[in-house]
């Protein structure tokens, strides 16, 4: 039968990893990246043995992007945080004692773009637009 504390305990190892590497962002990458890099989320196994790290970017310029600049910036960030894997999985060792150290992958997480987006529509709408839309258009 499996311990009902596992599940809980999953969720805390993940939220430990998750503020270490924002610490260490914080501390080693903010001259590397310019911009505001935000650890949005991490996923473990059960075993513990990998993360995978979803991280956002914001840029520090206002000036707009194209579609592709956006990508390559993503897939840029991306690389570097990749390419500082090895040091920020020994800061989780030395931080968090458990029998083995993840190894990390970084994602980049589109989940929040698509919530900006969603709210700029959203407030996009006027109070007359809403009162026209019938909810429940299709109940009987």
């Amino acid at each position: 039968m499996k311990n009902m504390g596992d599940g809980r305990r999953k969720v805390r190892v993940e939220k430990e990893v998750q503020q270490i590497i924002s610490g260490f962002v914080i501390e080693h990458l903010k001259n590397d990246l310019d911009g505001l890099v935000t650890v949005s989320r991490v996923n473990m196994p059960a075993d513990f043995r990998a993360a995978q790290v979803y991280i956002s970017f914001f840029r520090n310029q206002t000036d707009p992007m194209t579609a592709k600049d956006e990508v390559e910036l993503q897939k840029k960030v991306v690389a570097v945080l990749q390419s500082w894997a090895k040091d920020i999985q020994d800061e989780i060792a030395h931080k968090l004692k458990m029998r083995y150290c993840p190894k990390v992958a970084f994602f980049y997480d589109t989940s929040t773009e698509k919530i900006l987006k969603i709210e700029k529509l959203l407030s996009e709408i006027s109070p007359k637009d809403i009162d026209k839309i019938d909810l429940f258009e299709d109940e009987d």
